[in-house]
C-alpha cells in the first residue's frame, strides 16, 4: 500500500512535462546533484545516505524499477548521481537521529542531457521527550511501556495512533526520541497488575500524562524539531478491576474454536499487551484479568494456517462493572465472498482492467483497526469485480486508477459509494453497482509566493459539507518546479482550495476546519468544469 507522502509525489508528476528520447537518438546522460541540509540550523550534514529511485510510466504508472542507486553527502552535505538517462525520480535522504520516519523524498524530472544541481533536501533534527513513571507512593515502575500518541482523523472521527515507544529501566525512567514537530499525548500501559495477577482487586490502567485515565483530561505536549523534553513523569494509580471470562465458537460448525486469539479494545481502540489479550484453550474458553469498568469490543481471530484455510473473526460488545463477567461468548465465521459491477456512462470505451478496487473499514468504534484486510482486486475487462474473505462491518468502496475525466458514483435510491456497504456475518453481498461518470471537473492552477513560482507545496482539495468524512472527496497534489498543479477526476460539488503544508488527515478534523476556513478558497464544480485557480501558500506558522 502506498503511503500518503508517496502519493502524493506521485499524483504531482504526473502533471510534470516529460521528453523521451525518441529511438536510434544518441544517448545524452544527465545527471541529479544536490545537498542535504538541517533545517532548524541550515547547516550541511555530512555522511547521510541518499537514495535515487525511477519512478516507471506508462501502464506500471508510479511504481518504481526493482533497482535503484545509493550514495552518500560528501564533508561539504553534497550528493551526485551521474550517467542518468531521462525521466522521473525520487531523491530521498535517511540521515540517523531525524525526526521519524527520518525519510525525506523530492522529485525530480530529468530531461535528456540535463544536469539539474540545485536539489535541497531539509530534513528536521528530531526531538526526545522522557521522563519516569511511578506510582502513587513515589516508587519506580519498571517494565511499563510508554507511548507517544497523536490524534488523527478518519471518516470524520478522531482516533489515536501510536507514533513511537519505549519501556522504563529500573528507576522507571524512560526516553522516546526520533520526534517531528507537533502534539502529542503521553501514555503509560503497565504491564503486571500491582501485587502481581489479581482475578479482582487493583490493577493499573492505559494512564495519560501526567496521571488520568482520558486522553481529554491530559496534558497536550508541543513539540519542535530538536526539543529535549524532560520531566514528563506520569503516576500509575490503582482502580479496581474484574476478569472477563468466555468462549469463542465458530458460528458454522457451532464448536469451540482453540486457539482463537482474543483481544479486548476500548471504544478508542486502546490495547495493551497485558492483561488486555488471552488466547482460548483447547475447549475454546478465555480468560482476561484486571480490567476496569467501561463498554469494551471483544475481538476473536483464527487466523489461516495454509491456504486452504480461511481467516475466521467475529466480535461482540460488553459492558463491564464492579463484578467479573461469566460466560460471554464471541461467534466467529470465515469472511464472505462481496461482488458487483462498474459500468461506464455514456458513449465512451474505457479499459476497465487498469482500475483497482480496494475495501476500507468504516466502523465507528475501536475495532475497526482490527478487521483482518481484504486484497485489493482487479477490475475486469466486463466491469464485475470479486472481493473474498470479507468480515462483517462496514466498508467503504475506494476505486484507484480512475480514467482522467470520470468520476465514481453509486446507482439507487441510497449511493453506496457514500454510504459504504454493509456485510452482515455469513452472508454474502452481490450485486453492487457503481458507475464510471464522464464530465469530472478539472481544477489546476500555480502556487505563488512574492511573484514568483512556489514549487514543492502541497495542495489540498477538501469537500465543505458532510462529505468531509470521506476519503474519495479528497484530492492532493504538489506543485511542480513551475509552481503549476493539477487535480483530476473530481467529484462535482462545493470544496475549498488549500495550498499549506498541513497533514490531510487534519482537514477532516471539524476542530481544525473551524479556525481553518478563511485560509482556503472557495469552489463549486460542476460537471465539464475546467477551473483555473491561483494560489499563495499559507505558513505553516499560521496552523490552527
Amino acid at each position: 500500500m502506498r503511503s500518503p507522502l508517496l502519493a502524493i509525489l506521485i499524483t504531482a508528476l504526473a502533471t510534470c512535462p516529460l521528453r523521451s528520447q525518441e529511438p536510434g537518438q544518441t544517448r545524452q546522460p544527465g545527471s541529479i546533484s544536490g545537498s542535504v541540509i538541517d533545517g532548524v540550523s541550515q547547516q550541511p550534514l555530512r555522511d547521510v545516505p541518499v537514495f535515487l529511485r525511477r519512478i516507471r510510466v506508462g501502464p506500471a504508472d508510479g511504481s518504481f524499477s526493482p533497482k535503484g542507486e545509493t550514495g552518500r553527502t560528501d564533508s561539504s552535505g553534497r550528493f551526485s548521481f551521474e550517467n542518468l538517462d531521462p525521466g522521473r525520480f525520487l531523491v530521498s535522504a535517511s540521515p540517523a537521529g531525524y525526526a521519524t520516519p527520518g525519510l525525506v523524498r523530492k522529485m525530480v524530472v530529468l530531461e535528456a542531457g540535463q544536469r539539474v544541481d540545485d536539489v535541497v533536501i531539509r530534513v528536521m533534527p528530531g526531538a526526545a521527550v522522557s521522563g519516569h513513571v511511578a506510582d502513587t507512593s513515589g516508587k519506580a515502575l519498571s517494565g511499563v511501556t510508554v507511548e507517544i500518541v497523536r490524534h488523527r482523523y478518519r471518516f470524520g472521527k478522531t482516533e489515536l495512533s501510536e507514533l513511537s515507544s519505549a519501556t522504563t529501566g529500573k528507576t522507571g525512567e524512560y526516553r522516546i526520541g526520533g520526534l517531528g514537530g507537533g502534539k502529542y499525548y503521553v501514555r503509560a500501559i503497565s504491564s503486571q497488575p500491582p501485587g502481581g495477577k489479581t482475578v479482582t482487586g487493583d490493577g493499573y490502567v492505559p494512564t495519560y500524562y501526567p496521571g488520568t485515565r482520558d486522553a481529554a483530561s491530559s496534558i497536550v505536549l508541543t513539540v519542535r524539531p530538536g526539543d529535549e523534553i524532560g520531566g514528563i513523569d506520569l503516576t500509575l494509580t490503582p482502580v479496581h478491576t474484574v476478569a472477563v471470562r468466555g468462549s469463542v465458537v465458530d458460528s458454522v460448525t457451532r464448536k469451540p474454536s482453540a486457539g482463537a486469539e482474543v483481544t479486548l479494545v476500548d471504544e478508542e481502540g486502546s490495547i495493551a499487551s497485558f492483561p488486555y489479550e488471552a488466547a482460548a484453550d483447547a475447549k475454546g474458553n478465555f480468560e482476561l484479568r484486571g480490567i476496569p469498568a467501561g463498554d469494551y469490543i471483544l475481538i476473536a481471530e483464527k487466523p489461516s494456517r495454509s491456504e486452504r484455510e480461511k481467516t475466521v473473526w467475529g466480535r461482540r460488545a460488553i459492558r463491564v462493572g464492579k463484578s467479573n463477567i461469566q460466560d460471554v461468548v464471541v461467534m466467529i465465521a470465515p469472511g464472505v465472498e462481496v461482488s458487483g459491477r462498474i459500468r461506464v456512462e455514456g458513449k465512451n470505451s474505457v479499459d476497465l482492467t487498469h482500475v483497482s478496487a480496494s475495501l476500507e473499514s468504516m466502523d465507528s468504534t475501536g475495532s475497526e483497526s482490527f478487521v483482518p484486510g481484504v486484497e485489493h482486486v482487479s477490475i475486469r475487462a466486463d466491469g464485475t469485480f470479486v472481493f473474498q474473505d470479507v468480515a462483517e462491518g462496514r466498508y467503504a468502496i475506494n476505486l484507484a486508477s480512475v480514467p482522467a475525466g470520470f468520476y465514481v458514483k453509486g446507482t439507487g435510491s441510497a449511493d453506496m459509494a457514500d454510504a459504504g456497504i454493509a456485510v452482515a456475518r455469513g452472508q454474502a453481498l452481490s450485486g453492487l453497482d457503481l458507475a464510471l461518470t464522464p464530465g469530472a471537473p478539472r481544477v489546476r492552477g500555480t502556487v505563488s509566493e512574492d511573484q514568483q513560482p512556489a514549487p514543492d507545496v502541497p495542495v489540498v482539495l477538501v469537500p465543505t459539507d458532510e462529505r468531509r468524512g470521506q476519503a474519495r472527496y479528497f484530492r492532493q497534489s504538489v506543485s511542480d518546479p513551475r509552481g503549476q498543479f493539477t487535480l483530476r477526476s473530481v467529484p462535482p460539488g462545493d470544496y475549498e482550495i488549500f495550498a499549506w503544508d498541513v497533514e490531510r488527515s487534519a482537514f477532516t478534523d471539524p476542530d481544525f476546519m473551524q479556525q481553518a476556513e478563511s485560509q482556503g478558497k472557495m469552489i463549486h464544480l460542476k460537471e465539464g468544469d475546467d477551473v483555473s485557480v491561483d494560489l499563495e501558500p499559507i505558513p505553516t506558522s499560521e496552523s490552527p
